[in-house]
């Protein structure tokens, strides 16, 4: 096995995931181009996560997602002006302390019909058993991101 001091950055799995990462960001801009998912990606990111989790707030979405919470706030506007989610205050004592995010039917639906369309891209795109080797990955970087963001308290 090859010392970690010998491998340059370019062939490392740091950036061998930030490139797959920027490669996968643009394939699922062509493939919501191409099938005219009527919600851009990360949109659909965030529909998705409203949809399993009912009532989640705006600082929750952000934390999950690890994006800013001004970016949410902007694509839930979009989302809620479109009719794909509601949102709802969420007061006591006559004091604003949470605004919720539910999805409606019409979300609903276009995810279902989003999700559907992707996952038979990726069917074709990747092999059976690349599939397979994917979520083994999947599940190492899932570890790796959840130890780092605790070692260096990162937040978003």
């Amino acid at each position: 096995m090859d010392n970690v001091e010998n491998i340059s950055y370019n062939k490392s799995v740091i950036y061998a995931t930030e490139q797959f990462a920027k490669v996968i960001k643009e394939y699922m801009k062509i493939i919501h181009k191409k099938h005219n998912i009527p919600v851009n990606h990360n949109e659909y990111i965030l529909l998705e996560e409203i949809i399993l989790n009912p009532g989640i707030t705006q600082g929750d979405l952000a934390r999950r997602l690890s994006i800013q919470r001004t970016y949410v706030s902007k694509i839930l506007s979009s989302l809620e002006n479109r009719e794909y989610i509601t949102r709802k205050q969420k007061t006591k004592s006559k004091q604003i302390i949470a605004v919720q995010s539910f999805a409606t039917e019409k979300g609903e639906k276009t995810l279902k019909e989003a999700r559907n369309i992707l996952k038979e891209e990726a069917f074709q795109l990747f092999s059976l058993e690349e599939r397979e080797q994917l979520s083994e990955i999947t599940q190492i970087l899932f570890k790796q991101i959840d130890k780092i963001t605790k070692i260096y308290n990162i937040k978003f």
